[in-house]
């Protein structure tokens, strides 16, 4: 062989191994004689690697063993999962390797790592994932068996807008404090057997104000009228939390316009009442947007 045809042969291997080398994951690269990359830059290498056509399926199986192995580092695994559940929104082209992506989800849900169950259960739970669904609703009925904090369970399983669950969160509710509480009644917020428990939220004042601000919401949901009839007396109580009553002006002007109801000269009255005697400036501030809404 010539020298020149050597050459040139040569070159085209070399080249062709270079290009085979782009198209693989970034954590798959060897790295540089003697140098050993660190946690953070595995991290952004895998981060940064697009999920080529040419090099999916290669990708995504070396992904998922980083994800599987919990010897690598967290902040590693992070990157792989993030990078594989922003491959599942490329549609058919990721169908091939869907099952092995769920699958792998459901693994990792019961991680020792408290980040990625998290996610992994959110991932799940965002498709209505049955086993994830199954999973976060033990949790809540038996908290020592709990994945994620409670709060972020409610949130999960709200996902699913089935009402399988409703009343094992009425049950959590009584029994939840903080954050939890709050997850609750957004889920409870499509349940006609909680109006009777909006409405009682909504009108105790020793209520923390996201709890009375979320009954509001609640309760005009699901019974417009029950709703009205408490707002009214909030308003016009200059004993009641002025923060709850300008939410409940708001409220009032947005259920009024979406409900086109002609005006209500007694309502009228006592939002005027409540605007010209109190200091707070969020409650005139939402009273004067009501009486403007009725002059139009």
């Amino acid at each position: 062989m010539e020298i020149d045809q050597y050459r040139k042969r040569y070159e085209a291997e070399l080249a062709k191994a270079a290009a085979a080398d782009r198209r693989r994951p970034a954590a798959a690269r060897a790295p540089a004689a003697g140098k050993r990359p660190s946690a953070a830059a595995r991290a952004k290498a895998i981060a940064t690697t697009p999920l080529d056509r040419d090099n999916l399926e290669e990708a995504v199986t070396e992904l998922l063993a980083i994800l599987r192995d919990a010897k690598e580092p967290r902040t590693v695994r992070t990157a792989a999962l993030a990078v594989l559940a922003a491959g599942d929104f490329l549609g058919p082209r990721f169908a091939p390797v869907r099952a092995r992506y769920k699958d792998a989800l459901r693994e990792i849900a019961t991680d020792d790592v408290p980040e990625l169950r998290e996610r992994a259960l959110e991932l799940l739970a965002l498709d209505k994932d049955p086993y994830a669904q199954e999973v976060l609703a033990e949790g809540l009925r038996r908290p020592q068996k709990a994945l994620v904090p409670e709060a972020k369970a409610i949130q999960l399983l709200g996902y699913d807008d089935h009402a399988e669950n409703v009343p094992l969160i009425r049950r959590v509710f009584r029994r939840a404090t903080g954050p939890a509480r709050e997850e609750a009644l957004r889920v409870l917020a499509t349940d006609p057997q909680s109006e009777r428990l909006f409405a009682r939220l909504l009108k105790d004042k020793s209520e923390q104000r996201s709890i009375r601000r979320l009954s509001a919401s609640g309760l005009q949901s699901l019974n417009p009228d029950a709703f009205e009839r408490a707002a009214r007396r909030i308003v016009a109580d200059e004993d009641d939390d002025d923060a709850i009553r300008a939410a409940a002006v708001a409220a009032l002007t947005h259920g009024r316009e979406a409900r086109q109801k002609p005006v209500d000269p007694k309502l009228v009255q006592t939002v005027q009442q409540a605007g010209d005697t109190t200091r707070s400036r969020a409650l005139r501030s939402a009273t004067r947007r009501f009486l403007q809404s009725t002059e139009q």
